[in-house]
């Protein structure tokens, strides 16, 4: 991988990124931050990463004689324990946030209900600092294996994401990014019985909630955290202000293409 060259495009404020992949080199143009940015600035570039990385694979799988099973309307991965950063978090907090009152209160209705299930279920941590409760699983003594039970009995509870209406995400646009890179070429009707039936996973050149993750950790200085979504709007009313604190735009993006590059 190079670092983005602005080039011509720096006065239309983006960057092309080029990279090398086992199915050959690519260069994708991608929107930068500001001079002065948040961590926020940084999801616009993610975002597109995304997708465009995402599509490389997707086209692969298809010529490859593979096809994709998901679609509108296929919601069964939106019951899965959807891990995201905390970058991402702060961002669904302040959409819900932006929403007509009417609809952000239906929207919180909808968290509030899930995290009962997580705390009626035992899964979630005390909550000594606010905002900072997680999902545990008691007596496990392997980190992977934990995370594998609590994935498997999170699923189990069936617990929908909160934007999830009519089996189809409503806030597309906006979604996480492993919502986003999240595709299988498996029949469809194995999701719903994921982790008794085998799911094949398309695999993409990078899980940016991962990327964001480790950026916001390089920047601040802090942990790498993934939290899960139901615990978005908690998180978010206790850290907000560590998201939206003001940095260098070019640091931020260095330090996104630094971790892309590891």
């Amino acid at each position: 991988m190079t670092p983005p060259d602005s080039g011509d495009d720096a006065a239309q404020q983006r960057a092309v990124l080029r990279f090398e992949s086992p199915h050959g080199q690519h260069a994708i143009s991608i929107p930068v931050p500001p001079p002065q940015a948040t961590m926020l600035d940084l999801l616009p570039a993610a975002r597109e990463l995304s997708g465009r990385t995402t599509e490389l694979a997707l086209d692969q799988e298809r010529a490859a004689g593979r096809s994709i099973s998901c679609c509108a309307g296929c919601g069964a991965c939106c019951r899965q324990l959807v891990a995201i950063s905390v970058v991402e978090a702060e961002s669904l907090a302040q959409l819900v946030a932006a929403m007509p009152e009417e609809r952000a209160a239906v929207i919180r209705g909808r968290f509030a209900a899930a995290v009962k299930r997580l705390e009626d279920a035992g899964l979630l941590s005390a909550d000594e600092i606010p905002g900072d409760r997680a999902l545990v699983v008691k007596g496990e003594n392997q980190l992977e294996d934990a995370r594998r039970k609590i994935s498997r009995t999170y699923f189990a509870l069936g617990i929908p994401c909160p934007f999830l209406e009519d089996e189809s995400c409503s806030i597309h646009p906006d979604r996480p990014m492993v919502c986003r890179e999240y595709h299988v070429t498996s029949p469809a009707e194995r999701c719903a019985r994921l982790y008794r039936e085998d799911v094949d996973r398309v695999d993409v050149p990078w899980r940016m909630g991962g990327v964001l993750a480790r950026t916001y950790a390089k920047v601040t200085g802090g942990e790498v955290l993934m939290i899960p979504l139901a615990l978005a709007l908690e998180w978010s009313a206790s850290h907000s202000a560590e998201i939206t604190a003001p940095h260098d735009g070019r640091v931020l993006m260095n330090a996104m293409v630094q971790e892309l590059s590891r």
